[in-house]
């Protein structure tokens, strides 16, 4: 759930990330394609980086995640819509090695509040 200018995202192995934003006009980032949507890996260069379709709910209103990770390959559902099909993930650190077969999975906020729940993992 996340208020206007809102700016998050949830880093899969320690990279960054799925994005979560404000994608409103008032939340001040379309220059960054925020009216897309959230859930694109929005570090990507190329494939991934935008959601292929904006699912976000209004703000006051709990959005819901789905997102598969398998080798280096992310697929991601928002809202049950699929916003990225199973695309490389970029390694953002360290930008000529692939991504890093472990590491954690953190939540962040950049700016605005951010709020989760019902947080479930499984080991695929």
């Amino acid at each position: 759930k996340t208020v206007a200018k809102a700016d998050s995202g949830i880093y899969l192995r320690g990279v960054p990330q799925v994005q979560i934003w404000d994608t409103t006009k008032e939340g001040g980032k379309w220059d960054r394609k925020a009216n897309l949507g959230s859930g694109g890996l929005f570090n990507n260069k190329g494939e991934g980086k935008y959601p292929l379709v904006h699912a976000d709910k209004p703000f006051g209103e709990w959005n819901h995640f789905r997102i598969i990770m398998k080798g280096d390959k992310v697929t991601v559902y928002m809202n049950g819509k699929l916003v990225v099909d199973n695309k490389t993930m970029d390694n953002y650190y360290e930008k000529d090695q692939p991504i890093y077969e472990t590491g954690p999975i953190q939540l962040q906020t950049h700016g605005g509040e951010i709020r989760f729940k019902n947080v479930f993992l499984k080991k695929l």
